[in-house]
């Protein structure tokens, strides 16, 4: 029993996918990619606080100039608050109090002027003369005016000299007490009346209630920020291997701060940041399914889908072992992401899926990959293995989209590295990246480049056998002259290879303007004849000089013989593990057509002749590709049969054949348009008139031996030596080669 087949067997059934089953991949994938990409968070950090013991002796991973940023904070907030406040006198204020002694003393000059019996009234209507005793204001009143004079220059002076002094003058509510009490200690040593003494007590406390001076904010504040300014950064410098705390010393504050400038502490839960990435991851999945199902349902199939997810998870893995690689130091360790060889997904995504896919997995593979180099997003080596992973990424996908030999996927590779050496010095240009650092930053991107390229290589074979999926490599593979079903072809049935060389040129120039497959167009037409192997003389291209053998046996064995080209060349197909699209151009390429030549002619005999027996057991063509090889097929037969090729009359005989398999309905299941049919018609004409074109027929010369040589036209086809004369499509059983 072969375990290899029955593996083969039972995985294809699996990724064709029932409902169930997709959703248990997603499922998986989704459980998987966020295990990988958070699996870091739970280990190799310390949970400690300031004030616990050190559970290890840690030393400083490498060299490192640690700056004490918090204390650095600290004095800088204590020197600005030893800034002392800048006040400025209220002058509103003041003028108020200058205006109001002013008002005082004239109402004074004003009752000292007045008639005797009313000036104690005149002078209690001012304040603050109505809160003093009446003895006290007629002692007041009998000063000499020339005092009075003195005394009111005396008593402003104090007063507003002693609310406008900075030091003096009252800032807050409570310094207005001790203002007043400076007051009162100038006018008691002044020389001023006992009267006017009780005056300028009475007034202070009637007018001086609220503080004479205010803040100057802004003046504060610059003074504030250049104390600030002048207080500098502490620096301590680590030499890699010192020791930072021992097993059992107390945390202190500066040994914290050195830890988390090491990133050495992450006190915060597992749990929360995981949640994050299995969103992130969801998101990611999710972009992907939306796009496929908007925009390639009909395309993708779910074996495409876990594919995709395979190449990503690979890639995560490889990831995961390199992100755990020493490089020498944290420097260097930050950088080891970038070795992660994410274009090998999206070129094995491109060359097996779809370009289009390839490129949205780019980007959803380079979120994924940077949240693997720093699963916490605290610092920037995640931005920049993302960077790396996504440029490199998107050229690998453009490198393979259009592949067309293998030496491609090592010009891939040289591609890759070389934008991913442009990346990394960009990102050593904005993060001031030591020279030794970028030195092995450019190392790790072209080595993550050639490794891409190799992996692909490397795994394209088991992918495509997987999931039997033909790759553009495969068609390449297959297309070689060497392969041994083509070498056997070429010695054993030479008209039936270079009559196959002529059908793929045909179909492949159709291919091009129909946006089909146009290399598994030409490989499929390579292969499509490949049952004639098995009695390659009963078709006329191989007969060379020969008796035709039809001409001795029944038509119903001769159709038989013919249509049986098909099975055996399914057979020989799958002795040589061809390609499942490669077999169904070969089963299609005639679809259920009659071999009319032999139908007519056993109608000759019998008329009851079923025409099911002179037909083949199809299907008709399901894709484009079959239905190019099979419009293709009957063509250069058919125009190879012309006597005289011109270009109208090959125009005519292509529409013409197009048109019969039309009207048969052998294009009914397949999703050319009538567009595309003319188009068609035209890629033919314009290669055949290229192949079949006219010649010079040069005269007889005579020679030296005085022999002529007789030189026909070039070109003659095998039809014209034909011994039976029947035309050629009795051989290729296609009612369109009847022309």
């Amino acid at each position: 029993m072969d375990l290899r087949k029955i593996w083969t067997s039972s995985f294809t059934r699996f990724v064709q996918g029932t409902t169930w089953q997709r959703v248990i991949i997603a499922v998986v994938y989704f459980l998987l990619f966020t295990f990988l990409i958070a699996s870091n968070l739970f280990v190799s950090k310390l949970n400690i606080e300031v004030g616990d013991p050190s559970p290890q002796y840690i030393p400083a991973p490498w060299d490192k100039n640690i700056e004490d940023i918090e204390k650095y904070h600290r004095d800088q907030e204590e020197a600005a608050k030893a800034v002392q406040p800048v006040y400025n006198p209220d002058e509103d204020y003041i003028s108020s109090l200058a205006q109001d002694l002013s008002q005082a003393f004239t109402a004074l000059h004003d009752a000292m002027n007045s008639a005797q019996d009313t000036r104690l009234a005149k002078l209690k209507q001012t304040q603050p003369f109505a809160l003093m005793a009446e003895g006290d204001l007629s002692a007041l009143m009998r000063t000499p005016a020339e005092d009075l004079n003195s005394a009111e220059d005396t008593v402003t002076a104090i007063i507003i000299g002693r609310a406008r002094n900075l030091d003096s003058g009252a800032r807050t509510q409570a310094d207005v007490a001790a203002l007043k009490g400076k007051i009162m200690k100038d006018t008691e040593q002044s020389a001023l009346s006992d009267p006017l003494k009780k005056f300028v007590q009475t007034f202070i406390n009637a007018k001086v209630n609220r503080p004479t001076l205010l803040l100057d904010e802004q003046a504060t504040e610059k003074l504030r920020n250049q104390a600030r300014a002048e207080v500098k950064l502490e620096v301590h410098r680590y030499k890699a291997g010192q020791k930072i705390v021992g097993i059992g010393d107390i945390i202190d504050e500066s040994t914290y701060a050195v830890l988390a400038a090491y990133g050495l502490i992450d006190n915060r839960t597992p749990w929360r940041s995981t949640a994050g990435i299995a969103l992130i991851v969801l998101g990611g999945m999710a972009a992907i399914a939306v796009y496929v199902l908007q925009y390639k349902r009909a395309n993708l199939e779910f074996k495409k889908m876990v594919l995709i997810g395979l190449t990503m998870a690979l890639v995560l893995i490889t990831g995961k072992g390199i992100i755990a690689l020493n490089l020498g130091g944290a420097e260097y360790n930050a950088l080891a992401g970038m070795l992660i060889p994410v274009a090998w997904a999206t070129m094995s995504i491109a060359i097996l899926v779809d370009v289009e896919a390839a490129l949205l997995g780019s980007v959803v593979l380079a979120v994924f990959v940077a949240l693997l180099g720093d699963p916490t997003l605290a610092m920037s080596s995640g931005i920049q293995v993302g960077l790396v992973a996504l440029f490199g990424g998107l050229v690998g996908v453009h490198s393979v989209s259009h592949l067309s030999q293998r030496s491609d996927l090592a010009r891939a590779g040289l591609y890759i590295s070389a934008v991913n050496v442009l990346t990394v010095s960009g990102i050593a240009l904005m993060s001031g990246m030591r020279l030794t650092v970028w030195a092995v930053g450019v190392l790790l991107g072209i080595v993550n480049g050639l490794a891409s390229s190799v992996f692909t290589v490397g795994t394209l074979h088991w992918f495509e056998s997987g999931f039997n999926i033909t790759s553009a490599v495969r068609l390449l593979e297959l297309s070689n002259p060497n392969r041994p079903l083509l070498k056997r072809l070429l010695m054993e049935a030479p008209g039936t290879y270079h009559h196959s060389i002529l059908v793929g040129n045909l179909a492949e120039s159709a291919a091009e303007v129909v946006n089909a497959d146009a290399a598994l167009v030409r490989v499929g037409s390579m292969y499509h004849d490949i049952g004639k192997l098995k009695r390659p003389y009963f078709f006329i291209e191989n007969q060379f000089a020969q008796d035709n053998p039809h001409d001795k046996i029944a038509p119903t064995l001769s159709a038989l013989i013919i249509t049986s080209h098909v099975k055996d060349g399914l057979e020989l197909g799958k002795e040589n593990k061809l390609p499942q699209p490669i077999m169904d151009i070969i089963a299609q390429h005639h679809g259920d057509s009659l071999v009319s030549f032999f139908y007519h002619k056993a109608k000759e005999e019998n008329e009851d002749v079923p025409e099911e027996a002179f037909q083949y057991d199809g299907p008709r063509p399901q894709s484009k590709e079959a239905a190019l090889v099979c419009l293709a097929d009957s063509v250069e037969a058919a125009v190879r049969s012309m006597k005289q090729p011109t270009p109208g009359r090959i125009e005519g005989l292509v529409r013409k054949i197009i048109k019969d398999k039309l009207n048969d309905g052998q294009l009914d299941q397949c999703d050319l348009t009538f567009q595309d049919l003319d188009r068609i018609a035209m890629a033919f004409v314009r290669v055949l008139t290229g192949i079949f074109h006219s010649r010079v027929e040069y005269p007889d010369l005579p020679t030296r031996g005085g022999n002529h040589a007789s030189n026909a036209a070039e070109g003659t086809t095998s039809e014209d030596a034909k011994a039976s004369g029947a035309p050629v499509e009795a051989y290729e059983a296609s009612d369109s080669k009847e022309a």
